[in-house]
């Protein structure tokens, strides 16, 4: 029955787009999808009243998502009163009868399986795309590296004529997959050739109100450095996000100090995503919980290495499985523990039914042993931690959705009578689970 919803919507959508021509901008691409959301959304304004943007709520990325971004509605679930208030909404725009909220819609555009993103691409025809990166994500479902980027290609190559591609020019990937087409194109990364470049990022940490904690970046563009502190988060695919939303702003026109100005106002990273939050004992999270797969795990790892720490602090990596990995699985989890052990951390704990091999990638890359424990489920892993927790440590937790990581940030936190606000999966459907 949802299918039929779904499809139903989906035809509505695309005849509310077609007649009012909304400036859509669509963002794809294996990880960083839902920051650089956030990101480009806030530059073009919509976290103002009256702006005229709109952009998806949490990751409203799916055949249903997209309609209730679009419609403005909540996910209806089981509620028949919120799927007749939807599809009467949907039925009135087919008509012209009820106007589009906005004149510029910001849309995450998510893929699982072969095909959904020409057709999501195809429901709202995007104007300007977004392409943050191509890895291993739902190779359970493509089979290979190499089927994740046709897939997450098409946010450009279904992009028309005069459109603007927005790409990753630190991901070669990207970069071969956008080389030849002919829409215009602007850059951003870390890289010299980068129309936006990410010149550095500092970590800033307030010992006395850690929610002013972040990170200072400087943003060339233009011929211009630009400054700024964006508070709340850390690590390289946050900036890279910021980077993109400046690029977005340059490429609808927007003026520059105002797009900056927004950042530094609103842009605190999103729950799950990288954010910094404070610890028990005197200590800092990092919490990278949403979700997982090799290059955000990766990433991550690199962040921690970087992340300054105080005399007598050590680094703590608590890393759940990633998940939906198919026959990459093993592999991928191998080359996490590698890559914890190369970062040089200080201990590493693993988490789920494949903790056993990030464990033993971590040993063979040369861990010690006795700085390498797993365990099965999250909970035991947060107290493990807690009792071992000291002064000035730093812990990165992640993990992929079902490994359920949270909880280990939960358990470590300064404040968990704010985990409602700053963790994922802490509505009471995620709760009850």
């Amino acid at each position: 029955m949802q299918k039929t919803l779904e499809k139903i919507l989906a035809m509505c959508v695309k005849r509310a787009v077609r007649r009012e021509k909304p400036l859509i901008v669509g963002i794809a691409g294996s990880v960083g999808k839902t920051s650089t959301k956030d990101a480009v959304g806030i530059a073009l304004g919509a976290k103002e009243k009256h702006s005229g943007t709109v952009m998806s709520e949490k990751n409203f990325n799916n055949d249903l998502g997209v309609p209730l971004t679009i419609y403005g509605q909540e996910m209806p679930k089981r509620s028949v009163v919120r799927w007749l208030k939807l599809l009467l909404k949907a039925k009135l725009s087919y008509i012209g009868l009820s106007k589009l909220r906005a004149r510029t819609f910001v849309l995450e555009l998510g893929t699982d399986r072969p095909g959904d993103l020409a057709r999501l691409m195809s429901l709202v025809t995007p104007k300007i795309g977004v392409f943050t990166a191509v890895g291993a994500e739902h190779t359970e479902f493509f089979g290979s590296v190499d089927a994740v980027a046709e897939e997450e290609a098409a946010i450009v190559r279904l992009l028309p004529s005069d459109g603007t591609i927005i790409f990753n020019q630190d991901d070669l990937r990207v970069i071969a997959i956008c080389r030849d087409l002919p829409q215009k194109k602007i850059s951003f990364g870390t890289d010299p050739l980068a129309d936006v470049r990410l010149v550095s990022k500092d970590v800033v940490l307030d010992e006395q109100n850690p929610d002013n904690s972040g990170m200072r970046l400087k943003i060339s563009s233009d011929g211009r450095i630009n400054e700024l502190m964006i508070r709340g988060t850390v690590g390289k695919p946050q900036a890279l996000s910021v980077c993109a939303a400046i690029a977005a702003a340059k490429a609808v026109g927007e003026d520059m100090a105002t797009a900056i100005k927004r950042l530094q106002h609103d842009f605190n990273g999103v729950p799950g995503r990288m954010r910094i939050l404070r610890g028990i004992k005197r200590t800092w999270l990092l919490d990278d919980t949403y979700n997982s797969s090799p290059l955000a795990a990766f990433s991550a790892l690199q962040d921690l290495a970087s992340f300054p720490i105080e005399q007598g602090g050590r680094r703590i990596a608590a890393l759940g499985d990633m998940l939906e990995l198919g026959p990459l699985a093993d592999e991928a989890h191998l080359m996490q523990g590698k890559a914890a052990a190369e970062s040089g951390i200080d201990l590493l704990v693993a988490c789920g039914t494949l903790a056993h091999v990030t464990a033993r990638g971590a040993v063979e890359a040369g861990m010690p042993e006795d700085k390498v424990f797993t365990f099965p489920k999250s909970p035991e892993a947060g107290l493990f931690i807690q009792e071992r927790l000291g002064q000035n440590d730093v812990v990165l937790v992640k993990g992929s959705q079902s490994i359920r990581m949270e909880k280990v940030t939960k358990e470590l936190m300064a404040r968990p009578d704010r985990a409602e606000e700053l963790l994922v999966r802490h509505d009471p459907d995620w709760l009850a689970r």
